[in-house]
């Protein structure tokens, strides 16, 4: 039995939001790429921005009825998939934020290797990098 909520089940969600590499990776990147790496990453963070905010009010589970049982079923799985402190959406949020994080390294790293503010901003734009 499927459980939907609005015209888009929970699971379908889920499915369509990228799951976070585990552990931690190691970026390299020297002068020829450090521009190029900050274009990719910034192009997660915007598809993840983008799906969370267009499918995260679907993580919500209506209650299937008005029984005791439906309506804690359906606390239950609110809270494990958003109200938490390690829901599955602020475990989304945590990872759009150390993306954001390696594009303040990467923005640093260009500065380093002797890129202008111009060609900087070109890529990270104004607002992306606090």
């Amino acid at each position: 039995m499927e459980e939907t909520t609005g015209s888009l089940s929970w699971a379908q969600a889920l499915a369509s939001i990228p799951q976070a590499p585990a552990g931690s990776a190691t970026l390299k990147v020297n002068h020829d790429n450090v521009l190029a790496a900050a274009k990719i990453i910034q192009t997660q963070i915007d598809a993840l921005n983008d799906a969370f905010a267009t499918h995260s009010r679907s993580l919500m589970i209506e209650p299937t009825a008005e029984d005791p049982v439906s309506v804690d079923a359906a606390n239950a799985w609110n809270f494990r998939l958003v109200l938490a402190d390690d829901s599955y959406a602020a475990r989304i949020t945590d990872y759009v934020t150390s993306l954001r994080n390696v594009m303040t390294q990467l923005q640093n790293s260009a500065k380093t290797y002797g890129f202008n503010d111009q060609d900087i901003a070109a890529v990270f734009g104004t607002t992306t990098v606090a």
